[in-house]
């Protein structure tokens, strides 16, 4: 399993395209239309688009990739909000949401795709259809963490966005802390951790 960041200069947001085999990708929170063409650059053809929530800085690359054959998954929950003022594009001037999901997960539900197991950890706090993605492959080890908003490096996601909810977010990293062994841990923003760390630095995570 290969697990690549993507982030388009001069943009706050991570995406991710992650490969078994070295042709066919998950890309998990495709923010920006030019991440089509880094896949093109890296050989890699986007087969599934998993969205942690739907917020404006998450999608933005999410109709070139459809345009490309790929499916595009989420919680239930976060697909009704796709859309509405609840994913911030008009709050933040960037175009509409025009895309609708192909297919979603219930909580706790693993999927096979592309040759990887993709589990959704339902985690509500950040938007109240946000999702986590525990993604493993063949080798014993070889799982990482997606977060998108809900966890980061010493920090966790805002909740005084619409439909965000403290309680909620304070509830779902309980949930996280409960995962057995360690793992990577790669956020919506900024730089990649382990759940070890979170849990021994993180204040909203030991405290």
């Amino acid at each position: 399993m290969r697990v690549i960041r993507i982030s388009p200069a001069g943009f706050a947001a991570n995406s991710y395209a992650v490969t078994s085999d070295g042709k066919d990708a998950l890309v998990v929170d495709p923010a920006q239309p030019r991440v089509a063409a880094e896949l093109k650059k890296i050989g890699l053809r986007p087969v599934w688009i998993l969205l942690t929530h739907a917020h404006f800085d998450h999608v933005g690359g999410v109709d070139r990739l459809k345009e490309e054959g790929a499916k595009l998954l989420c919680s239930e929950r976060e697909s009704s909000l796709i859309g509405t003022p609840a994913d911030l594009c008009a709050a933040f001037g960037a175009p509409p949401s025009r895309f609708s999901a192909d297919g979603t997960f219930s909580d706790g539900e693993t999927k096979r795709l592309c040759g990887l197991n993709v589990t959704a950890i339902f985690t509500p706090g950040h938007t109240s259809g946000s999702v986590c993605y525990l993604v493993s492959g063949e080798n014993a080890g070889d799982r990482v963490l997606f977060t998108g908003d809900t966890l980061f490096a010493g920090s966790v996601g805002r909740t005084d966005f619409p439909t965000g909810d403290g309680a909620a977010l304070r509830e779902s990293l309980r949930k996280l802390s409960a995962l057995p062994g360690d793992m990577r841990v790669l956020p919506g923003h900024e730089d990649e951790t382990t759940l070890e760390t979170e849990l021994r630095e993180n204040p909203w995570m030991c405290g």
